[in-house]
């Protein structure tokens, strides 16, 4: 075998054998991660929940987009592809479901029980927020699932809202930090059912913001959030999008607190931790790409790829303390090897560069070449004239 060959596959399964790791390496302990099931209007840009699960490595998730405007044999589709097959797939692959504004009319009566029975029997989360789409599952038995009795909304109003402070700490935490100061622009109104908990208003209209209850002896919480995940208040536009920095964390200490594990110690350290883990996340994939580019063009990227690969062990130990809770553990080992990933960085980019010179040397000799003998062609025929000769004067004879 040409030794060119050898070398461009070796560099191949090697990148193959490094990136497929590299891609699960923020997620190294699947036991204790949450995964999620989107149901509804879950979609970027409208929805906080694929934002803050993509950014969170504690977060996994799946969804089954069925909002407004598709047609009936799309949701069918969809419902195909994305909705859990039966109940039993749904409780052993999700540890807790979301619904945000859906269009459900098409479900068959078994979707509709598989999701009343594993939030009323089975013990399964959920968390809901609606739109129109609340005079639809009203009528359903997964009415018997939420914890209020009535919704009416959508009013154009400002508001902010307020945590109350005798129940135990899922939402407190945040009043230090801020929170009851973001502003919301838009909202809905509901019902709490006898027996639900609110856990916050918003002001001035003193109406519920945060509701939940367990429907059922062996029901998991269900959650209803007024405000349809406002945008303004969810930080979900770019106008916003330091408003509620702490906004993912409230999400999480919900989730945390839905599925009975140990509620966030440190917010603030925590958002430190994540901030660090996305940062070295984004450095990570830029170099790979980097990397790859660089192989493109021959350049032999086996020694940055295998020092790359080194420091996997120690970004899982950062996500596993991540996941702990031991914050202040994980952001000092993010930050050593952060130190390592960044002269990985430098020397990819000289990596680069070295391959691209021969690229660019030739590219100029390519251009320079065709100037030169275009300017010679142009002197020559245009100029100079010498491939030019003078006509000859014909005259026309009789041919007889």
């Amino acid at each position: 075998m040409h030794p060119s060959w050898f070398d461009k596959g070796a560099r191949l399964v090697v990148a193959i054998v490094i990136m497929v790791p590299m891609a699960p390496a923020l997620a190294p302990n699947e036991d204790v991660r949450i995964n999620c099931f989107l149901l509804g209007s879950v979609l970027r840009g409208i929805c906080p929940l694929p934002e803050y699960f993509s950014e969170d490595p504690l977060f996994t998730y799946e969804s089954d987009p069925q909002q407004a405007g598709l047609t009936l044999i799309e949701r069918k589709r969809l419902d195909r592809l994305y909705f859990p097959r039966t109940k039993q797939v749904l409780i052993t692959k999700f540890d807790m479901y979301f619904v945000f504004d859906p269009r459900l009319e098409h479900f068959t009566s078994r979707q509709f029980m598989d999701l009343y029975e594993a939030s009323v029997e089975e013990g399964m989360p959920s968390l809901w927020a609606f739109g129109p789409s609340y005079g639809d599952i009203c009528l359903t038995i997964l009415n018997d699932v939420l914890p209020i009795s009535d919704y009416d909304g959508y009013y154009h109003k400002p508001w902010r809202v307020v945590f109350r402070t005798d129940l135990e700490p899922v939402f407190t935490p945040f009043i230090k930090l801020g929170m009851e100061k973001v502003p919301g622009e838009a909202y809905g109104w509901m019902q709490p059912c006898q027996g639900a908990v609110t856990w916050a208003d918003m002001k001035p209209f003193d109406f519920p913001w945060m509701v939940s209850w367990r429907p059922g002896p062996n029901g998991g919480l269900s959650w209803v959030c007024a405000d349809e995940f406002n945008m303004v208040w969810w930080a979900l536009t770019l106008e916003t999008r330091g408003t509620n920095p702490y906004a993912i964390d409230l999400m999480t200490n919900l989730v945390l607190y839905s599925l009975g594990r140990p509620l966030v110690s440190d917010i603030q350290l925590r958002h430190n931790a994540r901030t660090r883990l996305s940062t070295f996340r984004a450095e990570e994939l830029g170099i790979l790409s980097m990397l790859e580019f660089a192989d493109k063009f021959g350049a032999n990227t086996l020694s940055l790829s295998k020092r790359i690969t080194d420091l996997e062990s120690d970004v899982k130990d950062a996500l596993n303390r991540y996941f702990e809770q031991d914050y202040t553990g994980s952001i000092n080992l993010v930050e050593a090897v952060s130190v390592a990933l960044t002269e990985i960085g430098n020397d990819a980019v000289r990596l680069k560069d070295q391959a691209l010179f021969w690229v660019y040397v030739s590219e100029w000799l390519t251009v320079t070449a065709a100037s030169t003998f275009g300017g010679v062609m142009v002197w020559t025929l245009m100029v100079r004239r010498r491939m030019y000769r003078a006509v000859k004067v014909t005259r026309i004879r009789p041919g007889y």
